[in-house]
């Protein structure tokens, strides 16, 4: 039998018992209150939350979506927000690291791919690494929002260690319009963390969700300096 526990009870042996690719269960109603949402900094609706613990501390993870375009019987988004949160001693929040984002004027709107967030402890160094992902749409003729495998643009974020590091990718009918390009902080990852980052995509790329460049077995490249 499985016991819920109030998120301050876990211990980090429950996190790292939970593997890679685990989304966890937030369980102190207190983290979706208005006050609380507010002294976050945190406007846009809560999509998902996630908590976590590692041996560093206790953490919860809010995607947040405008959701103001309207897509048939469902809605895409204008902007959206990720806050990655510490939950301190006393239960108060201080922010670690976010992304604020927004679809271009000539794009239909965006989305996170909430089934691609990945939480898990990727180098097995005893913190727990996030992973989120999101979609921006091509507009079309015949429908609002392009959601074919080559088309429109995607980001997948990772937190790592207080810093976000950025994987940019644009697809296409054609080999070359597809672009794979990554922060440099990228480079600089751990190489089983690099490699787990390139299985996604090519994971994503098996499965016909995205068309990623794969000229380099999928590896992103440096992005170009203007």
């Amino acid at each position: 039998m499985k016991y819920l526990l109030p998120l301050f009870f876990l211990l980090p042996a429950l996190a790292f018992g939970q593997g890679k690719d685990s989304k966890t269960t937030c369980t102190d109603e207190r983290l979706l209150q208005a006050e609380t949402l507010k002294k976050s900094g945190i406007s846009l609706s809560v999509f998902k939350h996630y908590c976590y613990s590692d041996q560093s501390g206790n953490y919860v993870l809010y995607l947040t979506e405008k959701q103001d375009v309207k897509q048939g019987e469902d809605k895409l988004s204008s902007a959206v927000e990720a806050h990655l949160l510490k939950i301190e001693t006393d239960k108060s929040l201080s922010s670690i690291a976010s992304i604020r984002d927004k679809a271009n004027a000539d794009e239909a709107g965006m989305e996170f791919w909430s089934k691609l967030t990945e939480i898990g402890d990727i180098d097995k160094d005893g913190n727990i690494e996030a992973i989120i992902v999101y979609r921006f749409y091509n507009k079309k003729e015949d429908r609002p929002a392009e959601q074919d495998a080559f088309s429109g643009r995607i980001k997948i974020v990772m937190f790592y260690k207080g810093s976000k590091v950025v994987i940019r990718a644009i697809t296409g009918t054609l080999d070359g319009e597809r672009e794979t390009t990554a922060t440099d902080n990228f480079f600089a990852l751990p190489a089983s963390v690099q490699k787990n980052l390139v299985k996604k995509m090519a994971n994503m790329y098996k499965d016909n969700l995205y068309g990623f460049d794969n000229s380099y077995q999928f590896k992103p490249v440096k992005a170009r300096t203007k």
